[in-house]
């Protein structure tokens, strides 16, 4: 049953992954960058993690993006505004991810039930 628990909350954060990356900020690489900013690698990050007990959405690595949080949660001192674009994406798709829930876990449950 913790398998299946597992597939639906991947495909429940599925729904939320394309809208995700499509809210990534995009600009072009400026000489004052670091060079470690590689304009799309943050949106190619973007990716799903799912376990029995939830799913998530995250963006960034500490290798290749580290600069996400900083994308996501602003940084003050270096002038970055906040640009939540994982909270805005679950906000626009909780609608779907509600009603994926409600469909597939009562479809878990009654086969746990009958069978």
């Amino acid at each position: 049953m913790s398998k299946r628990v597992r597939e639906v909350n991947k495909q429940a954060a599925e729904l939320v992954q394309p809208e995700a990356q499509r809210g990534v900020p995009q600009r072009q690489r400026s000489p004052k960058d670091s060079k470690r900013y590689r304009p799309g690698k943050l949106a190619k990050s973007v990716k799903v993690v799912a376990s029995a007990n939830s799913a998530a959405i995250k963006a960034g690595t500490a290798a290749r993006t580290p600069y996400a949080g900083a994308i996501h949660f602003g940084f003050p001192r270096r002038g970055i505004k906040p640009n939540r674009f994982l909270y805005r994406a679950m906000a626009r798709k909780s609608q779907a991810v509600s009603d994926t829930y409600e469909r597939e876990i009562s479809a878990v449950l009654r086969d746990k039930i009958e069978g």
